[in-house]
């Protein structure tokens, strides 16, 4: 029941990191025209989400951008996402932390998942080497990490976190997209609808409806705990993107993840006016 929180992750970005059953892309990739808004990169910007089944709270997930920096390959946006159970909850006891470099039209340069593991974190890193079209993969336990294998890949990829920007940066557009995302050395894909329509949702520390913007999809393929099929997210509906409530099902049910704190300079959830 602990990956419910990998799973989780993907829910704000609305594209799943959990480990693959089925992994054969059964769409055609297409990808954006447009560079998308990369106003949602706000160095310092701290979101915390609540993950719920049904009634009960599971645990937290905070999600961060730490930095940029300029390489070769221009300006690179860092981020991280902090997955933990809370404590005193049945059967699960995990700590997950991601961490992803993307470029400004989003796309993955390098990611690292740290995973607990007693008293030692299990490493699995992917360093993006487009150059000459390829994935460096390392893994290991923490400070003992190996080159395992060198993927090759034949366009841009996403990690699960800078899905959780890709999404964001795309919302409000009229664009249909299936894009590759690189989990666990598996390819799959996810089809994005981003024409969704406008609407209110409420949210937890704010007490008046929140302006957003509809975003449904589809997984097409088979993930840990059954999580497959049609998921549905809202997201402020101006610059900033945020993701303020997601669900989608898995084998035990309807899971949802939803915004409690946030941390980003000048913003607060819009209103939602019905003449606007």
């Amino acid at each position: 029941m602990g990956r419910i929180f990998l799973i989780a992750i993907c829910i704000i970005a609305l594209v799943t990191s959990a480990a693959v059953i089925s992994s054969e892309p059964d769409a055609t990739v297409t990808f954006p025209q447009s560079n998308g808004n990369a106003h949602v990169f706000k160095i310092g910007e701290g979101l915390v989400y609540n993950v719920r089944y049904g009634f009960i709270s599971l645990g937290k997930i905070t999600v961060t951008v730490t930095g940029s920096k300029e390489t070769s390959n221009g300006t690179l946006y860092q981020a991280t996402a902090d997955i933990a159970s809370y404590s005193g909850v049945p059967f699960v006891s995990l700590h997950h932390i991601y961490s992803s470099e993307m470029t400004p039209r989003f796309y993955s340069m390098w990611f690292e998942s740290l995973e607990r593991n007693k008293d030692e974190w299990d490493v699995m890193r992917f360093n993006f080497d487009y150059d000459r079209m390829r994935v460096l993969v390392e893994e290991g336990l923490q400070g003992n990490e190996e080159l395992t294998d060198t993927l090759e890949i034949d366009n841009y990829y996403q990690d699960g976190l800078s899905l959780f920007y890709f999404a964001r940066g795309f919302i409000g557009t009229d664009e249909n997209i299936t894009i590759p995302t690189l989990v666990n050395k598996d390819v799959v894909t996810t089809d994005f609808v981003f024409n969704g329509a406008r609407t209110s949702r409420k949210s937890k520390g704010v007490d008046y409806p929140v302006d957003v913007i509809e975003l449904r999809g589809r997984a097409n393929f088979s993930g840990i705990f059954g999580m497959t099929g049609a998921f549905r997210g809202w997201f402020s509906n101006d610059d900033a993107a945020i993701p303020i409530e997601a669900k989608l099902r898995v084998l035990i049910g309807n899971v949802t993840v939803e915004l409690i704190e946030w941390n980003r300079p000048g913003w607060n959830p819009p209103g939602y006016a019905s003449n606007k």
